[in-house]
């Protein structure tokens, strides 16, 4: 899908970050998180509130960013800003916020099990 079409239907606002993989041969960068399944319009009372996701970015050819696993990170805004994908992020354990900016070739969302507490 086209970053135009992920933001017009994908809101990842409260979401967590678990990990964020940079595959370089691949150009892939890949966000996985407990996705806020609730949040979304599509959502029907009754389905898991939350689901593990991993977004995609393809066609990423650099990346400087954090990678590996992470703790308290949640997703505060994604975005398109000046024709790229905008994902502000905040690590929630040391008050630190992320502004990253993606101009990807595509993206792919592979949405997993359900997240139970």
């Amino acid at each position: 899908m086209t970053i135009q079409e992920l933001d017009d239907k994908y809101y990842f606002h409260d979401s967590m970050i678990t990990n964020i993989n940079y595959l370089e041969p691949e150009h892939k960068l890949i966000i996985s998180m407990e996705f806020c399944n609730w949040a979304q319009s599509w959502y029907i009372e009754g389905d898991p509130e939350l689901v593990e996701l991993k977004l995609i970015f393809n066609g990423i050819e650099t990346y400087d960013g954090i990678v590996g696993d992470v703790d308290y990170f949640s997703i505060l805004d994604g975005e398109i800003k000046d024709e790229k994908y905008h994902l502000f992020i905040e690590d929630d354990f040391h008050q630190v916020f992320y502004d990253y900016y993606f101009d990807p070739d595509s993206v792919d969302i592979a949405i997993g099990k359900p997240i139970t507490n």
